[in-house]
């Protein structure tokens, strides 16, 4: 029997929640949830249609990452099937259906007229990689979101390679950034940016407008910092429940220009600030109670990493962070002149515009704008006749090269796909996979390849889309984006201000829109990859029914006040897991190298080995989508296949 509080919260709802409410199962489920006929009718083929899933999504349920733990595990062969040898050969095998390993496709069949024969291989039920679409509802209720991946961007410093995909793909970036972007549309509602306070933490439930700048997604949103900030700052003085020595640590890191390293040179505190956390620095260096990092804790969860995992030079230049003011620092070094850009479906617009020129049909239309409310035909992506087969549902579990005196050589890759194991055979191989699998596809590796392709371990990612009927309680409470840096989900995030072809974002309070939660994993004290190693194992363990709980009562007690009902205003929710989420990248807190100038892994872990390459981001040591197209043309370079 449900607790009085799970009733409250609406726990015995049936809205849509779990992947298996499919057929006249959630047509019905989704009639008793009040939405119309026609919402009910589209949920009835759900399961032949992945972005519209929802429960348990990313790469975060057994079907995408069982047969991967089981190789990783040593298990797997002790029971694998008699493998059936198909007859099918290619003259390119792609193992991933990310970014990279779509840009890799699709680079080689352009140099080659699109005539010759591509498979592509991966282990989820759509694809994208990190770069998937979450949809809910229909028609003029269509609500569109990123699963993972957010945001691309382009410069003077863009590559030929980016520019070349994007142009082919008719992404004008700076175009897109300044027509379908409107970065006042909150701020016109009298809406911006807040923090909550939770009890347990600071000692009460308290929302507040935040004084301080945008640290996150700061393209979409105008004015950086409020013009009425220092009004926000008196009531935060007064009213925020934390201790006044914390408060007075708090407004003079945003106001004061103290130099906190006064006896070393501007460059010699950038070397310091390189090498001590941003937590050190606020305790040990300015002088702030420990609280100020409590308060300042999920800041830096964009990137994966607490504050006692960032740099204070990061924590600076990345997320422009308080308390450097009066260092008089160097200008940072990077790129000039670009822009950034998010479509509201985040970077699947991009693995599905590449998509449609690999696999026409898959994708109906024939330009960015008419392809933001198309359907993907996935029964076409692995028609026989294809030139591109895109084969969902298969996890590769080796690959091999051959050589024989009447083939030459080539590369026999084996995938299991709905219980059985299949092999079949490339001229080459593009491995764009997780560089923690390819040591157990290969094991003809070196052994020192498969060292330094270990060394990278990927950051956790949750990103869970919340589907709401209205928004009319957050503007009564005057925030779109919301802080939380005690609570279980470390950020609230409304819908992105963001309208494109037929798409338009949620236009009224009283409109359907899709909400986004974050939840950070860090345990600090503990080397960054073992945090992420805990966070992974968390995240799994964590059943879809604590996520639900959890955010259903923090939605109530951050919103409640202004008239949220978790029991009524949500329609539905998608748990995006990714424990492989981004790629590791290289800190002076971690990884000795960067002092004693040793060779970086990722340059190692990426050399080619006979006909097979390895295309990824973390064989780029970062994790952009525009670095994942860079590392599919070079393996398809170190291959001479462009």
């Amino acid at each position: 029997m449900s607790r009085p509080l799970d009733r409250e919260l609406g726990m015995h709802r049936k809205i849509r929640r779990r992947d298996f409410l499919n057929g006249a199962a959630a047509t019905a489920a989704l009639l008793a949830a009040g939405a119309t006929r026609a919402q009910a009718d589209s949920g009835a083929d759900l399961k032949d249609y992945p972005p519209a899933l929802t429960g348990m999504r990313g790469s975060g349920y057994p079907g995408a990452y069982s047969v991967g733990h089981a190789l990783r595990d040593g298990t797997f062969w002790n029971s694998a099937p008699q493998a059936v040898r198909t007859a099918e050969e290619y003259d390119l095998i792609v193992v991933g259906g990310g970014i990279s390993g779509l840009a890799a496709a699709y680079f080689f069949q352009k140099r080659h007229g699109f005539g010759k024969k591509v498979l592509i291989l991966d282990n989820h039920d759509d694809f994208g990689g990190h770069a998937k679409r979450n949809e809910f509802g229909a028609g003029g209720n269509l609500r569109l979101s990123n699963a993972g991946s957010f945001n691309i961007y382009a410069g003077e410093d863009s590559t030929a390679f980016q520019c070349e995909i994007y142009s082919d793909l008719g992404i004008d970036v700076a175009r897109l950034a300044q027509q379908t972007v409107d970065p006042r549309f909150y701020s016109r509602l009298g809406m911006g940016q807040g923090v909550f306070f939770d009890r347990e933490t600071f000692g009460a439930d308290r929302l507040l407008k935040d004084p301080a700048p945008w640290t996150d997604f700061t393209f979409l949103y105008a004015p950086n910092p409020p013009p009425e900030a220092e009004e926000r700052w008196k009531v935060f003085m007064a009213q925020a429940p934390l201790p006044d020595p914390v408060k007075r640590d708090l407004y003079r890191l945003y106001h004061d220009s103290t130099d906190y390293l006064p006896s070393l040179t501007p460059d010699q505190k950038v070397a310091r600030l390189a090498r001590m956390s941003y937590a050190d620095y606020l305790v040990k260096i300015a002088g702030c109670d420990p609280l100020v990092c409590t308060y300042l804790r999920d800041r830096t969860y964009g990137s994966g990493r607490g504050l006692s995992s960032t740099t204070a030079l990061s924590a600076h230049r990345r997320f422009g962070l308080p308390g450097f003011a009066g260092l008089n620092l160097p200008a940072a070094p990077g790129p000039a002149g670009g822009v950034e850009y998010h479509f509201p479906e985040g970077n699947a617009t991009v693995a599905r515009l590449l998509v449609r020129k690999l696999i026409p049909r898959a994708l109906p239309g024939r330009t960015l704008e008419d392809s933001m409310l198309t359907r993907a035909r996935y029964d076409e992506l692995d028609r026989r006749g294809n030139a591109t087969r895109i084969r969902l549902n298969s996890t590769v579990v080796h690959a091999q090269n051959q050589v024989s005196a009447d083939r030459g050589g080539s590369v026999e890759v084996s995938y299991m796909r709905g219980g059985k194991l299949f092999s079949t055979r490339g001229r080459h191989c593009v491995l764009a996979c997780w560089n923690y699998l390819i040591p157990h596809l290969c094991p003809e590796m070196q052994p020192e390849q498969k060292a330094a392709l270990a060394y990278n371990v990927h950051t956790p990612n949750l990103w869970v889309n919340v589907w709401l009927r209205q928004w009319r309680p957050f503007h009564r409470a005057g925030v779109n984006f919301i802080n939380a840096p005690g609570s279980y989900f470390a950020s609230l995030i409304l819908e992105q201000p963001v309208s494109v072809g037929g798409y338009r974002h949620s236009q009224s309070p009283d409109d359907p829109i899709v909400m986004t939660m974050l939840r950070g994993y860090e345990t600090p004290g503990l080397h960054i990859k073992e945090q992420f190693r805990l966070g992974r194992a968390e995240m799994y363990a964590t059943t879809f029914e604590t996520f639900e709980h959890n955010l259903r009562e923090q939605l109530g007690r951050t919103l409640g006040p202004h008239g949220f009902d978790p029991a009524l205003d949500i329609q539905g929710i998608t748990v995006n897991r990714w424990g492989h989420g981004y790629a590791y990248w290289y800190s002076p807190l971690y990884d000795d190298f960067l002092t004693t100038g040793g060779e970086p892994p990722h340059l190692r872990a990426r050399q080619p080995f006979g006909n097979i390459a390895i295309a990824n981001t973390a064989s780029g040591a970062d994790d952009s989508t525009e670095l994942a197209i860079d590392m599919a043309a070079r393996a398809l370079a170190e291959l001479a296949l462009i």
